[in-house]
């Protein structure tokens, strides 16, 4: 959870989530669609993505001292704009559907997945935290690290594969099924992934030793023997 990794996450989250909302914002102002015939909540709805780039550009740009408020930025903006990025890949799905004329036939079955796969998320985010409890806070930080650079890859291969594909309708009539399954297995992955940033957050604000001025161990240790002996 170093700060140069952290911007770096947040500038990769940046470029994905602005090819999904950027490939939406374009179907939507297709001719099929017309952003003036756009609900006013879709019309909000884009309204908000676009405060939220401009956040976490803010977030890149000036959070780049050395410091524990910097860092507990950073590792907030990383949750949120994970959960940003997991359901923004729907929004595209969301514009190509009315762009098909299939938007009622597909958003009920959208819906469904979406809080399933909350539910599971929220499954895989208490079997993390008791996990935690069964060791020690410590051992989060030696044994979590390293998976984020494996799936993000994945997933930036599968925005890429999703896009192109239904935007050049090499699949036909399956485009848009085929569409909703990778938009399903990104949608899952991150949520899944979300998870470690979590607890990674909550140790960050928690405990001393996570912040990027620790104070020595020993002078921590003491610390703590003393407030023992008071009690």
């Amino acid at each position: 959870m170093s700060m140069p990794r952290m911007r770096n996450h947040l500038l990769i989250l940046l470029v994905v989530s602005g090819f999904f909302v950027g490939l939406s914002f374009i179907v939507a102002n297709a001719n099929t669609i017309g952003w003036d015939q756009l609900s006013l909540g879709w019309h909000i709805l884009y309204y908000i993505e676009a405060i939220l780039f401009a956040i976490q550009i803010l977030i890149i740009l000036f959070c780049r001292g050395n410091n524990p408020f910097n860092q507990k930025v950073l590792i907030v903006g990383t949750v949120i704009f994970l959960y940003k990025m997991a359901f923004d890949p729907y929004l595209m799905m969301f514009m190509f559907f009315k762009d098909r004329g299939v938007y009622d036939s597909y958003a009920i079955v959208v819906y469904i997945i979406l809080i399933l796969g909350f539910l599971l998320h929220i499954f895989v985010l208490l079997k993390l935290i008791n996990g935690l409890k069964k060791n020690n806070a410590d051992s989060f930080e030696k044994t979590k690290r390293s998976k984020f650079r494996i799936w993000l890859p994945v997933l930036f291969f599968l925005v890429l594969l999703s896009g192109l594909l239904i935007k050049t309708g090499l699949l036909g009539d399956f485009e848009l099924m085929f569409g909703v399954i990778l938009v399903t297995v990104i949608y899952l992955a991150t949520l899944i992934g979300v998870c470690e940033f979590i607890i990674a957050a909550y140790c960050i604000f928690r405990f001393p030793s996570f912040s990027v001025n620790a104070p020595p161990k020993q002078q921590y240790v003491n610390k703590k023997k003393r407030r023992k002996r008071k009690k």
